[in-house]
This record gives structure tokens, C-alpha cells and sequence, in this order.
């Protein structure tokens, strides 16, 4: 997985990563402290969407750690580290607040992955897509490179199926962080309007993604550039992206 993200991290901010950062600003803005003088880790931070909205809060340190360093090298974040979020190369107590943007659903063992985060850090924000959650351009984009024998990779097929729904249920989300030791937990359900509201847009979206942007960088251009068209046609009156995000709060 973290070679499919970190080989797709220049389609990833020419087109999810407006997505991700209007998903962060709300996250980053849900925070339960100040940020003025505080000390961030991020965690899967990807192209430091979350960092960055981190820092323009006020955080005097921000540290961006991530499995994928073509993600890494294409942010802006500061202070990036390659790392694992179930065994994190940091001392207990090093940061006020532990940020994981839309980014918790992509670990195979999210409570070791808590356990880790409450003991580095004092409070938590972590965010996740709503179960069952999902708009017309997924299946426009689908439709469209399926013509040319697109199939979701394995790998994204079992995250999908095995892992993110452990975190995109509010209950068993909150569960999750009990279970880690977490006693003061939240969670509430916010609708994020994006911004995209083209088929263009919608598109761009979708082709960036990490389970999609390997196969239209493969396909030639002819081809990459009439699946694109295809799926734009079929979003023509699509509604505009509001995403509905999952938002935990835990001391």
C-alpha cells in the first residue's frame, strides 16, 4: 500500500489532496486546546495537509510522519520522519496533540496504533469517512477506466473490506480509543464541503487517488485522456463533494 502512495504522490496533489486539506482545516479546527505554542505530531501525514493547518493554527512544532516518502517529499510539512504508527520513534509525552487526518483507517492494528499515540501524546483529533459514505464520481471514474482494464488492486479491495470499517462506525470508533486507555473521548459526525463541484473537479479527484493514479499513469495517453473524458461526461449535474467526516476527540 505504502508503495502505491508513495508512487502516486504527484497526482495525489494535483487532485485528492484539495480534498484531504478542507477534511484536515475542519479536523485541525475541532481541536479541544489551543494550538499557539503547541507541539503536532501528524500522523499518516501524507502530503502534510493536517501539518500545515497545524502550523497555521499557531503550533510552534510539527512533526509529519508517514510510511510513504514519495508523500512525504512531495509536502511542505516540517519535520518529516518515515515511520510506523503501531511502534512510533518518539518518547513518551513529546507532543500536546496527536493529529491522524482521514489517516487512522489505513492501519491493520488502529488500538496498538492508540496505544502508541496516548503514549507520546496528551490529546488525540483523529478522523474518519463515514461508514457507507459515497458520491456518483467514485463510480463514474470506475465505469470509465474499467473500459480499459482497471480493477481495484488488491490491496485496496481488503483496506475497504477489512480495515477502514473498524474506524468509520462513531460507536466502534470510540470503542477503539477506550480500549487504548483514552478516558474523555468524543465523537460527532461533520458534513465537509469541499470545494469541487465540477466534473472536472470531481475527476481530477478521483484519478489521484493511490488505488488508481498507478493504472491511469500506465495507460497511454490517448487512452488515459478518453477515460477521462468519459467520466466527465457521466458527472455532467453531479452534486457538488460534501463529505461526511467522522470526528473523534480524546484525552
Amino acid at each position: 500500500m505504502q508503495v502505491a502512495y508513495g508512487s502516486s504522490a504527484e497526482a495525489w496533489t494535483a487532485g485528492p489532496e484539495q480534498v484531504y486539506a478542507r477534511l484536515a482545516q475542519t479536523l485541525v479546527d475541532a481541536a479541544p486546546l489551543s494550538l499557539g505554542g503547541a507541539c503536532v505530531l501528524d500522523l499518516g501525514a501524507g502530503t502534510g495537509v493536517a501539518s500545515r493547518a497545524a502550523l497555521a493554527a499557531g503550533a510552534a512544532l510539527v512533526v509529519a510522519l508517514d510510511n510513504a516518502v514519495g508523500m512525504l517529499r512531495r509536502g511542505a510539512s516540517i519535520r518529516p520522519v518515515l515511520g510506523d504508527a503501531c511502534a512510533l520513534p518518539f518518547a513518551a509525552d513529546s507532543f500536546d496533540l496527536v493529529v491522524a487526518a482521514i489517516s487512522l483507517g489505513h492501519v491493520t492494528d488502529p488500538v496498538r496504533a492508540l496505544h502508541e499515540t496516548r503514549r507520546v501524546g496528551g490529546t488525540l483529533l483523529v478522523s474518519a469517512f463515514e461508514a457507507g459514505w459515497t458520491h456518483a464520481a467514485k463510480n463514474a471514474v470506475d465505469e470509465a477506466l474499467a473500459a480499459f482494464g482497471f480493477r481495484p488492486p488488491p490491496w485496496y479491495v481488503r483496506l475497504k473490506r477489512d480495515v477502514e470499517p473498524r474506524v468509520d462506525d462513531p460507536a466502534n470508533l470510540a470503542a477503539l480509543a477506550r480500549a487504548a486507555g483514552y478516558r474523555d473521548v468524543s465523537v460527532t459526525t461533520v458534513p465537509v464541503a469541499t470545494g469541487l463541484d465540477t466534473p472536472a473537479q470531481l475527476v481530477g479527484w478521483r484519478l489521484g487517488m493511490a488505488h488508481v493514479a498507478p493504472f491511469v499513469q500506465a495507460l497511454p495517453a490517448p487512452e488515459r485522456a478518453a477515460a477521462r473524458r468519459a467520466a466527465e461526461f457521466a458527472l455532467v449535474g453531479a452534486p457538488p463533494l460534501v463529505v461526511p467526516m467522522v470526528v473523534l476527540t480524546a484525552v
